[in-house]
């Protein structure tokens, strides 16, 4: 016979978090901020947030032997997806990426176009800004927003690395150096990266505090 194993409550917090991965979808912190916004509302918010990530990509410094410059980009990627959610995080990360490819310079430096992408040490980069930005609105609408934000920001900066670390070593661009791939394209950006997504969650944090006292100030009216 099986018997019941009672889970300690300190373990029901994690548990319920890892459940809601898969479970009902909470209001992203927009929808939570501004509940009558619109769907025009939205994707205005979402091409402003594409804006934002452009810009940040214009400030930039290199490390040492090394063609991948250090950008803003991460924050602002990892800001979209905690604010605007799954679908509209996506929809701003995409505008951001088809705009450069249209012509746009909103890559670092100006850098725009399909030569630039296609030719181009961060090309896989570029993608894994999609991939984080999807996967931090996915997990900010399943409950993992707040104080627990911190969390699936780590995740998608490291997811960032993915496709940017297959683009590297699938294309010849004559860099990194043979078995220098991890101490070349990930390694030395893990640092500054720790410091963006710290400011992302933070960000996020307090722009759910201005939403909760919101909601907190109208359910008080209301009664």
């Amino acid at each position: 016979m099986l018997s019941s194993v009672a889970i300690p409550a300190r373990h029901l917090p994690g548990l319920a978090r890892l459940n809601s991965i898969v479970g009902k979808r909470v209001p992203s912190l927009f929808e939570s901020l501004f509940p009558t916004a619109t769907t025009w509302h939205k994707l205005v918010v979402a091409i402003a947030m594409a804006g934002l990530t452009a810009g940040l990509a214009q400030g930039r410094f290199f490390l040492p032997d090394n063609p991948i410059p250090i950008t803003f980009q991460t924050y602002g990627v990892l800001l979209t997806g905690g604010l605007l959610g799954l679908r509209w995080g996506l929809a701003s990360a995409v505008i951001y990426y088809l705009a450069g490819m249209a012509g746009l310079p909103v890559f670092q430096s100006g850098g725009n176009g399909w030569q630039y992408v296609a030719h181009g040490v961060t090309g896989g980069y570029l993608l894994g800004f999609i991939l984080a930005t999807g996967v931090t609105g996915f997990l900010a609408e399943r409950g993992w927003n707040r104080g627990a934000s911190l969390w699936p920001m780590t995740i998608s900066a490291l997811l960032v690395y993915a496709p940017g670390l297959i683009w590297l070593a699938v294309f010849d661009f004559g860099w990194p150096a043979e078995g220098q791939l991890f101490s070349s394209g990930m390694y030395p950006f893990i640092p500054g990266d720790v410091v963006k997504l710290m400011l992302a969650a933070l960000t996020v944090g307090v722009l759910w505090k201005v939403a909760d006292n919101r909601t907190l100030d109208r359910t008080n009216t209301e009664r």
